[in-house]
């Protein structure tokens, strides 16, 4: 381990990565204008001698002012590392770095102004960053796929650190750079115990390239000034769509298409967003987004106590969050849907167990199917399964963090933060329903709770008690019928619904809620918070996802924007 350590630190020295600052120095002189250049002459490309560049669409659509420098986060680490070397699978790596903490309001785990690197996440990269070295350098295939043999080990040296250092840093290298790390190279070729001659030398350089700032963020040093935008130039627009729409590096085609500069014409970035949302890595990514939005992690932490609900299966959370996966795949991708087929539709997919929550007729095993359920009683992603049970006591339906979760996350309400020390509602008394336990707990007149629960918790939540804590159908609570009535508000005002079926479809052709949704899509794309400035894209598009225009449409119309292909002039630091 201590010869290891010394091997990555070594890398490290070479790089110069000075922690904390936000400054960096060495190979490629990280955060100077110099060292980011892509080579070319982003923005004056051959079919725009005037230099103004491409049309970027409606002059009110700017972007708003963010970082330059994004760290990838731990899961686009982990895709990089596999693209960047072909590897089978992931590495599993990822799991020793430290967890990046959480910020408050913000849904997703790509907020750049976030994503810092202390010096635990230093040493976990320098961890792996021997370890994938070693990985590389022992796999004969893998070193020839990198490096072939040209006969000559200076020529083979030089064109693969070029090569190699054009992936990993997604631009071309400097010439400065390509020597220093040439100088790597042959002091590397005596440094390992275990490892000699051109293997040797490309194991350092492999250590020092993953441990390199270039690698670890995605650098965005355009100056090409045009107003107050600055565009980003070819190679910043190829990581941009990469990392947004793959989680990871650009591949091969989006390379020579920003070594051509052709990726400033939002005409080529629509054929490639096209393009690459036919991949299964752009499954992947739609699906991690809803994932986040929807807080499926919280499906697998249900417990429906056995005493109240004897047949619930013990992997229910689980089964539920495949249910999930199998039905946003086949609604945004296999039928190209919109957001208002994700809340009203009645598909789903499920195994012997879901049905008989669910009540479907038919025969059943292991395997998911896909059914229609009964439209009577659901209505999409929110009388799916998941979504009730990961939000509901062992015994009884939750319209508490039901209700919050879509007023605030799904309508864009402004909650405030619940008082300190809360008493948890109480069990209901004899003969009285959950419904008229959580109206007495939380709406008491003149009490603190009564000014959010009464006009936008409760009501966004009492529609869903006709399910209860295995999300299966009910009508009848502790002997009397179940109310599922309410008035919630939504953008076009108050509406009246009389269960979760009327609330869907509500939501579903509401333009808040569509908006809502193109809210968290913009700060999932841009990775950072949403701000007012992103407003005239948003609304643009929310009016389009209102009219049904699918999500993979919604999509592309984002990737082609003024605000994804260019960069304000102010920066935040």
């Amino acid at each position: 381990m201590a010869i290891r350590e010394r091997h990555a630190i070594f890398g490290a020295m070479v790089l110069g990565l000075t922690l904390g600052t936000g400054c960096y120095s060495g190979v490629g002189d990280f955060g100077k204008d110099g060292g980011g250049q892509s080579g070319g002459d982003a923005g004056d490309s051959d079919g725009d001698p005037d230099g103004e560049g491409p049309d970027l669409g409606p002059a009110a659509e700017m972007p708003a002012p963010t970082t330059r420098f994004f760290r990838l986060t731990h899961q686009q680490w982990e895709n990089t590392v596999q693209d960047l070397f072909g590897l089978p699978e992931p590495t599993g790596l990822s799991a020793e770095f430290r967890a990046d903490p959480f910020v408050g309001g913000f849904l997703f785990d790509n907020n750049a102004m976030s994503l810092e690197v202390d010096q635990a996440l230093w040493q976990g990269y320098q961890r792996a960053a021997v370890d994938v070295a070693e990985l590389v350098v022992t796999d004969p295939a893998l070193v020839a796929e990198l490096a072939p043999d040209t006969g000559d080990e200076a020529t083979r040296a030089a064109e693969f650190i070029r090569s190699f250092g054009l992936r990993a840093y997604r631009r071309p290298l400097s010439d400065a750079e390509v020597a220093e790390l040439q100088a790597l190279f042959e002091g590397g070729k005596t440094l390992y115990e275990d490892t000699t001659g051109f293997e040797a030398g490309m194991r350092l350089v492999l250590e020092a390239v993953l441990q390199s700032p270039w690698f670890l963020y995605r650098a965005e040093l355009s100056q090409d000034v045009d107003g107050d935008i600055i565009r980003l130039d070819s190679y910043e627009v190829a990581s941009r769509l990469s990392y947004f729409l793959w989680g990871s590096m650009p591949d091969e085609e989006l390379l020579d298409l920003a070594a051509a500069d052709q990726l400033g014409d939002p005409a080529v970035v629509e054929e490639q967003t096209r393009r690459m949302l036919e991949s299964p890595k752009a499954e992947a990514v739609v699906e991690r987004f809803h994932h986040q939005l929807l807080e499926v992690e919280k499906f697998t932490r249900t417990a429906p106590s056995p005493a109240f609900y004897p047949d619930a299966p013990e992997d229910l959370g689980e089964l539920a969050v495949q249910e999930h996966d199998l039905f946003m795949r086949h609604t945004v991708f296999d039928q190209d849907g919109s957001w208002r087929d994700l809340l009203t539709s009645t598909e789903t997919f499920v195994n012997d167990d879901l049905a008989r929550i669910y009540g479907v007729e038919g025969s059943f095993g292991d395997e998911f199917t896909r059914v229609d359920l009964p439209a009577s009683e659901r209505r999409g992603i929110f009388t799916q399964v998941g979504f009730l049970v990961a939000n509901a006591t062992s015994v009884n339906p939750d319209p508490i963090h039901r209700g919050a979760y879509l007023a605030r996350t799904i309508a864009c309400h402004t909650i405030a933060a619940p008082p300190d020390n809360v008493p948890p509602v109480p069990a209901p008394e004899e003969n009285a329903t959950n419904r008229e336990t959580v109206v007495a707990h939380t709406e008491a007149p003149g009490t603190e709770c009564m000014g959010c629960h009464k006009p936008l918790i409760n009501p966004f939540g009492f529609p869903f008690e006709s399910y209860d804590s295995t999300g299966a159908f009910r009508t009848v609570d502790n002997g009397q019928t179940v109310d599922a009535s309410s008035t919630v508000i939504l953008g076009s005002g108050s509406v009246e619904v009389k269960d979760a079926l009327d609330l869907a479809e509500a939501m579903a052709g509401d333009e808040q809620v569509h908006q809502c949704y193109l809210e968290h899509w913009m700060e999932f794309a841009m990775g950072r918070p949403y701000e007012e400035m992103d407003a005239p894209l948003v609304e643009r598009l929310s009016t389009e996802s209102l009219d049904d225009t699918s999500v993979k449409e919604l999509l592309v119309e984002l990737t082609k924007s003024r605000p994804f292909l260019t960069r304000s002039t102010e920066e935040m630091q």
